[in-house]
């Protein structure tokens, strides 16, 4: 259509243009100066008014051209698209006010469709080549992010070809990604966080969105499909930093993640083995060769195991003191001679820098049997010993399990009747671990454990809390230690103004038990005793509306239990601290038993020292267990510590009389 009539209105359409809107203030940021927007509008009157002389593909190279030079001006889309609709709209109104709308309206309408088309097919194309741009660099070393990449970028080779046969697969749950956040090694990662259920949620919306994606790429509306890419971006990332942080989480706390998956998977499986590969003095290699002697060793045999012995659906986990936990359903005969395979290789494998001896052993576990972490655990460290004390290698199969080694592991499998009538009768004993000013050397304070007397010695609590919970009973136990906290008020004065109480979440749910916690506060109170509910980090994210207004209602006060390997958020602490309610960081013992050897860790630690000073909390390292680790953590700023080389938990009369 001749668009002549509209040309002598052009340049007072542009210098309206100029003078409503690119005047805002916010817009001339996106440009270096006045002299630049005055340029741009000059060369945008005589390029507009050529595009009513060009055919559909010069006006198409004209306008993708004018794309890439407004997406490198960094001018949003949306902008340059309100810029557009304003031309477009002052063009109606002229041709309204000549009688002429009725005649050029679908016209124009279609010549603005193409120029907002081509515009978005150039902020498409550039989007998409920097689509990574927004990730974290430590993102790459990670399957999840390659395997998405690599779905994203068939997404961009399909924008650029417009090749049916490149499109990526749509269904989420068949392409790479998909079926990785499906399989048994996610699952094991993953555990029942609720992350899981918003990486799945955000995946699958992710290719819903990149179904309409292909759609409008193909039927060439770039407008939609560039606005549906950013969407698609967004979430992208937004799943890779889900992503991230369960992995992360999963890397701190990966065997214990891998005991707990394995205490669910065994209800669901008809045969299944574990086996445990472990380097024989690996403690004394890496301190007479050093550390990364050591290093080298653990990550040629995790290289070696995972190229040369494990199938496809087993599970390999690294353990947190440099020996392999391996979780198969092949058939015992098959395992026993890929193992004895396994040891021989490895022990005579010419590239070590030392020799090295291996030992490994493998359980059945039997069907139809519930075990916990902690009694998996002791099975494979029974299959440990067995297999050093014989030649090396150890096999038993589920029989020889129930029979011979399930009888010796743990009271929560044969005596839970012991523990629970203990409760009933209120038979615990505390005994309290000092928290030592690391600067000074007095006590800070004191933790409660608990602890249960059997025969000729104690049992802590770690053998036996896991039942509990599963017992249902956890609140009674929690309700009797705060209870002989308060019979013990008159003691606890003489030792310290200060203890901590490691509270479930459970309790916390408990009317009676809240009742019975605030009247404890105030009897401590006027002993001059100040009592520190502590929580685990993550019980703090689960449960942080009670939290508040348990502080708010009742004065209590927190610590932050296993702090630096959960989830909060750094702002989730400031908020809190700042409102008073958490006084304490007690860093995770993992953090802190390694530290001399991660620097991982190291970097973390510090960074918990330097967020409570700039929040005026204190920090406690937990595990400290020689006195080389007093120096590191105290060099590194933190103020408090807790171990067994800074005191052992002991009765209260021990140390009233000491």
């Amino acid at each position: 259509m001749n668009f002549e009539i509209i040309e002598p209105y052009i340049e007072e359409i542009f210098q309206k243009f100029y003078r409503e809107i690119l005047s805002d203030q916010f817009l001339k940021t996106f440009f270096s100066s006045e002299d630049q927007i005055k340029n741009l509008v000059k060369k945008q009157i005589k390029n507009f008014k050529e595009t009513l002389k060009e055919d559909e593909k010069q006006l198409e190279a004209r306008y993708y051209n004018l794309g890439n030079l407004h997406y490198d001006l960094k001018i949003p889309f949306v902008n340059l698209m309100s810029g557009i609709d304003f031309i477009k709209n002052e063009i109606y109104r002229y041709l309204a006010d000549k009688k002429l709308l009725d005649e050029y309206f679908f016209s124009i309408s279609l010549l603005f469709d193409r120029v907002k088309n081509s515009l978005a097919k150039a902020y498409l194309d550039r989007s998409l080549d920097e689509m990574t741009g927004g990730y974290k660099p430590e993102y790459k070393d990670y399957k999840f992010f390659k395997y998405h990449l690599q779905w994203l970028e068939k997404l961009n080779e399909v924008a650029k070809s417009f090749d049916k046969n490149r499109v990526p697969e749509l269904d989420s749950r068949y392409c790479k990604l998909g079926k990785w956040i499906r399989s048994r090694e996610f699952h094991l990662i993953c555990g029942d966080n609720k992350k899981c259920f918003v990486i799945h949620e955000l995946h699958d919306l992710i290719h819903n969105t990149g179904k309409s994606l292909v759609y409008y790429i193909f039927h060439k509306k770039f407008v939609e499909a560039y606005l549906l890419f950013k969407t698609l971006n967004s979430l992208s990332l937004k799943m890779m930093n889900e992503l991230y942080e369960v992995y992360f989480h999963y890397m701190n706390n990966r065997e214990e993640k891998f005991l707990y998956f394995l205490s669910k998977e065994i209800e669901n499986i008809k045969s299944g083995y574990l086996t445990v590969v472990n380097i024989r003095k690996l403690k004394a290699i890496n301190e007479i060769y050093g550390k990364k002697t050591g290093d080298y060793i653990l990550d040629t045999v995790e290289r070696l195991i995972r190229e040369k012995f494990i199938k496809k659906d087993e599970i390999l986990i690294k353990g947190i003191s440099g020996e392999f936990f391996i979780f198969s359903e092949d058939k015992g005969d098959s395992l026993k001679e890929r193992f004895t395979k396994l040891k021989k290789n490895l022990e005579s494998n010419k590239n070590f820098p030392v020799g090295v001896k291996i030992i490994i052993g493998t359980v059945q576990l039997p069907e139809d049997i519930t075990l916990s972490p902690e009694d998996i655990r002791k099975i494979v460290g029974i299959a440990r010993e067995k297999a050093k004390s014989e030649t090396g290698f150890y096999f038993a199969d589920a029989s020889e399990v129930e029979e011979k080694i399930i009888p010796k592991i743990n009271i929560q499998l044969k005596d839970s009747a012991f523990i629970t009538q203990t409760i009933a009768e209120e038979k615990i004993d505390l005994f309290f671990q000092p928290v030592v000013n690391l600067k000074l050397g007095d006590t800070y304070g004191f933790e409660v454990l608990v602890r249960i007397k059997k025969d000729e010695g104690y049992i802590n609590a770690g053998t036996f809390i896991d039942l509990l919970h599963r017992l249902g009973i956890i609140v009674d136990l929690d309700r009797l230690v705060i209870k002989k906290v308060i019979q013990n008020a008159d003691k606890i004065s003489k030792i310290t103004n200060t203890i901590f109480v490691n509270i479930s979440p459970e309790s916390l749910k408990s009317e009676d038990f809240i009742s019975l916690l605030t009247d404890g506060i105030k009897i401590l109170k006027r002993k001059n005793i100040k009592l520190i509910v502590e929580l685990t980090e993550q019980s703090f994210l689960e449960n942080i509306e009670i939290i508040k207004f348990l502080h708010e209602e009742f004065g209590i006060s927190f610590a932050v239990d296993d702090f630096g390997t959960g989830y909060s958020s750094l702002k989730t602490v400031i908020d809190l601290t700042e409102t008073g309610l958490i006084e304490i960081l007690k860093i995770d013992g993992s953090l802190v038993r390694d530290l001399k050897y991660s620097a991982r860790n190291q970097k973390i630690v510090r960074l918990i020292s330097s967020m409570s000073k700039n929040l005026k909390i204190k920090t406690v390292a937990e595990f400290i267990e020689n006195r080389e680790l007093i120096k590191t953590v105290r060099d590194m700023g933190i103020q408090l510590g807790q171990g067994y080389a800074l005191g052992r938990p002991k009765p209260i009369d021990e140390f009233i009389s000491g």
